[in-house]
């Protein structure tokens, strides 16, 4: 019952409380809501939403320095956060959450106002977020206002610990990317948004993308459209101009990339063969090919076949970081703790597959998987096999059999 126990962005139910002297919880609830009166310092590149216009972005592009905020309000509660640049709803970056939970009640900038009719700056209805949750039973979305505190929660799976007032939006954990829309003030009424919680509770990680708030759900589908290359009529690019737009959409600067990444997306069909000439030429930069075979023997079913496999990642060194890190948020426990132990010997940090420096060749080359995706046509999924076997960008190959795993549920 110790989870019940940490001041942090919930109410205690009456089965928690029993648990504990009454006196205890209320106690802890306002010391709770006294940190919240205490703004955080915003972080270095820190820059507050702009609330000018019909639909603000809560969490997209250039989520570190959000994440930095969100420190549970100085509790010491479990969870961490991180930028993900290979797993997005849209754009090129995420949050990537470890459980319990990452928070923040007062946000430097935050104090959008939720209305019924909302026509001036700052003034909004309607909440729109993409998530997704690697392994456990449940998920969460908590809002704070300024008085009432974290008074509104929508959740996915199990409401893990119970916490109230919440609403569920689905019953099953969303294990592919899922986009939930909702009428904050038909659910909550008149507030004024100051803070937010990201909650996975359990399981490896919760996933947080395209946080926004709108005036109209048409204005929040216009943005969506934009975020995803979902552009009627759009005329695709051709010469130096789309070799100039892809070099930025699979390049190391973000904010190229999620301007030109789009483009693409948006006459995905038409650059099919321009894709597959491009990982023709590509080099294996680094010794790819060699690192993910490594990484596969990571988890083979002979200990002696991970043992080696674990001693030539240490050995070849630096170049093994990257694809290491990203093994270390995979599905498989053994490649995890191997993962961890190879960055511990390279100095590469806690293995989170995340960070806030340039993002991974792995990770750049996902954009063109998802173009391909996207494109879904014969030649597309063939381009899509021959990645995912390995004959190209092998660092991918991941990324590619999942391409096709969703490919394959489509008519």
């Amino acid at each position: 019952m110790r989870r019940l126990a940490w001041a942090g962005p919930f109410v205690l139910l009456a089965a928690a409380v029993a648990a504990a002297p009454a006196q205890r919880a209320v106690a802890q609830f306002r010391e709770a809501g006294q940190r919240a009166t205490q703004p955080v310092e915003p972080p270095v590149g820190y820059a507050p939403p702009k609330a000018d216009a019909a639909v603000v972005e809560l969490l997209d592009e250039g989520v570190a320095p959000l994440l930095g905020l969100l420190n549970n309000d100085n509790s010491g509660e479990q969870g961490a956060g991180a930028r993900e640049d290979r797993d997005v709803f849209a754009g090129v970056e995420a949050a990537r959450v470890t459980p319990m939970q990452r928070y923040a009640s007062r946000l430097p900038g935050w104090g959008f106002r939720i209305v019924e009719t909302p026509k001036n700056a700052g003034e909004f209805r309607y909440l729109r977020f993409a998530w997704k949750k690697v392994g456990g039973n449940g998920i969460m979305v908590q809002l704070h206002d300024t008085t009432k505190t974290w008074f509104h929660r929508y959740y996915a799976g199990r409401n893990v610990y119970g916490w109230q007032p919440a609403t569920e939006v689905a019953a099953m954990i969303p294990r592919e990317w899922e986009v939930v829309t909702r009428d904050l003030f038909k659910e909550a009424g008149a507030f004024t948004l100051t803070g937010i919680a990201l909650t996975p509770f359990d399981g490896t990680a919760g996933l947080f993308d395209h946080v926004l708030l709108g005036r109209t759900v048409a204005d929040l589908d216009a943005a969506t459209d934009a975020a995803l290359g979902r552009v009627k009529g759009a005329k695709p690019l051709a010469g130096k101009e789309r070799d100039a737009a892809w070099a930025d959409a699979i390049g190391t600067d973000p904010k190229k990339a999620a301007a030109a990444l789009p483009k693409f997306l948006a006459t995905a069909p038409d650059h099919v063969a321009f894709v597959r000439g491009w990982f023709t030429d590509a080099p294996d930069s680094g010794g790819a090919e060699q690192v993910h075979a490594l990484l596969r023997d990571l988890d083979a079913d002979n200990f002696d076949t991970r043992e080696a496999a674990t001693q030539a990642l240490i050995k070849l060194g630096p170049k093994a970081i990257d694809p290491v890190r990203e093994a270390a948020t995979g599905a498989s426990a053994e490649v995890r703790f191997r993962a961890r132990v190879i960055l511990k010997e390279l100095g590469g940090g806690p293995g989170t597959g995340t960070g806030t420096g340039p993002a991974s060749r792995a990770a750049r080359l996902s954009r063109a998987v998802r173009v391909l995706e996207r494109a879904g046509t014969a030649d597309a999924r063939d381009l899509l096999s021959d990645i995912a076997r390995g004959k190209f960008a092998p660092e991918c190959a991941a990324d590619a059999k999942a391409a096709l795993a969703r490919l394959s549920k489509t008519p």
